[in-house]
């Protein structure tokens, strides 16, 4: 979508106009980088070279790629016709300098969805000119806390959290001396706002000494937060001997008493290993595949939850990104922040089954929606909050949206997904119909209503213009006709 008078216009004036000449003009913009910081305003300022006065001219505030407007002033007032629905309410024009030839716009609530290239046009009359520059979005997340996980073999283990990072964040960990040590595990979910949550763990051993610090580091700003952790003796408190033997006492005795009782359960929970492993199994491969199948049935989009940039089709069986926002009446049904849609169907038991088309896209989720959640604003999306999605972000970047995420490696790259639903024994499994294969399942004890979750991700400039497509049912082919069933 381009805003009139950038773009084509912008070509043909360049073409037809001489330069320099009476009546023209460049326009200065900031000499570097715009650094905004999340949830707070930013101020892009441009000025005229040599200076007049720019009452009478118009001037436009815009996107760059694909280009769009922000704020518009035209005829001495603001002008909100062009501008962009995002930037509605969040923009302010500054002209107390604009007969020196010198305007400002004020960006309020800054989100990481703003980053970008911006500019700035004035025009005349008779001719125009622009200036461009890049706005570059940062966050300062919360303070890092560190928990005390419990005990390992030989030491404790430390959990260090953290939210609210952009852009992503270093983490780690120092002793005393300031070197860095191997930590366990660094885990670093990018949030629906675009923002990262951080955790990091690591051991610390009993002979350990002084302090353990935890760091977060933001790269952009160079601004380092960290917790520090004394490792004192009442963090690994000494036992006196005769608790030793004290302890071993009752450990012996306990011993003689829970070998019984050990016997008996190892007993029952070996059935009970041997049934959850037959469960497990028919959900893996080509058999289990087949068995999903025989519950396929048909689902439809419910196009009165279709986020406005979505394009339902008439049967209500296709999904597309768009970059047109279509004027849809908002109610609590719709999703407003997260471009996605749900299917008609609601799920309170049962098992079923259903396929999507995901062939030659780049980026797609699909999934299970718990039908209670609110639609409206910011959404986490994890089970936690009741959603359990597989997707693809790109070449062959496919996660499962757990917490923390699960990054999944597939030998072939699916074009049909096969969901299946088993609501009384909790799980929802995904496979590759393409080479009939499990990909992951999810288990949770479910509790009310679940609906199919659809998103087709963002057109990019048409490398992902292809819906996703539910197909019917008489079009699930069975296991037994397929390439790799003979």
């Amino acid at each position: 979508m381009q805003p009139s008078g950038v773009g084509a216009r912008t070509l043909l004036l360049s073409l037809l106009l001489p330069w320099p000449g009476t009546g023209q003009f460049l326009v200065i913009g900031p000499a570097h980088p715009v650094v905004g910081h999340v949830f707070k305003e930013v101020v892009f300022s441009c000025r005229l070279s040599p200076s007049m006065d720019a009452q009478g001219m118009e001037v436009r505030w815009f996107r760059d790629q694909p280009p769009f407007v922000i704020h518009m002033y035209q005829n001495g007032q603001d002008n909100t016709d062009l501008q962009r629905k995002e930037y509605h309410g969040r923009t302010e024009f500054l002209g107390e300098n604009i007969t020196q030839g010198i305007v400002g716009l004020r960006l309020r609530g800054i989100q990481v969805s703003d980053e970008g290239k911006y500019g700035c046009m004035f025009q005349t009359f008779t001719f125009f000119n622009e200036a461009h520059f890049p706005l570059q979005v940062t966050g300062t997340g919360s303070s890092p806390h560190i928990h005390l996980k419990g005990g390992e073999a030989h030491g404790i283990r430390l959990l260090c959290t953290s939210s609210g990072w952009y852009p992503e964040p270093r983490v780690g960990w120092t002793d005393s001396s300031g070197q860095d040590l191997l930590p366990l595990s660094v885990i670093k979910h990018q949030m629906v706002n675009g923002l990262f949550h951080v955790e990091t763990t690591i051991v610390v051993l009993t002979h350990s000494e002084g302090n353990v610090s935890c760091f977060i580091h933001n790269p952009l700003l160079d601004i380092k937060k960290q917790a520090r952790l004394s490792v004192a003796d009442d963090l690994f408190p000494k036992i006196p001997v005769w608790n030793k033997l004290l302890y071993a006492a009752v450990a012996i005795m306990a011993f003689f008493l829970i070998g019984a009782a050990f016997y008996f359960w190892r007993q029952h929970k070996t059935k009970s290993i041997l049934n959850e492993e037959l469960e497990r199994r028919k959900l893996l491969g080509e058999e289990g595949l087949k068995f999903a199948q025989s519950y396929a049935e048909a689902v439809t989009l419910d196009q009165n939850t279709a986020h406005p940039y979505l394009q339902i089709s008439e049967n209500k069986k296709s999904v597309r990104g768009s970059d047109v926002f279509r004027d849809l009446p908002s109610c609590s049904k719709r999703f407003d922040n997260l471009v996605c849609v749900l299917g008609h169907q609601i799920f309170f038991k049962g098992r079923h089954y259903w396929e999507v088309s995901v062939k030659e896209k780049i980026r797609w989720t699909l999934g299970i929606w718990k039908d209670s959640v609110h639609r409206q604003g910011e959404l986490q999306i994890s089970p936690e909050f009741g959603f359990w999605a597989l997707g693809l972000n790109r070449g062959n970047d496919y996660q499962a949206f757990g917490n923390p995420r699960v990054t999944l490696y597939l030998e072939e790259f699916p074009e049909i997904v096969g969901i299946f639903l088993d609501f009384e024994a909790g799980r929802v499994s995904f496979y590759n119909v393409t080479n009939l294969s499990h990909i992951y399942t999810f288990r949770h004890r479910f509790r009310g209503a679940l609906r199919p979750f659809f998103y087709p991700g963002p057109p990019h400039a048409g490398q992902n213009g292809r819906p996703l497509t539910i197909l019917p049912v008489n079009h699930v082919q069975h296991v037994t006709y397929r390439r790799f069933s003979v």
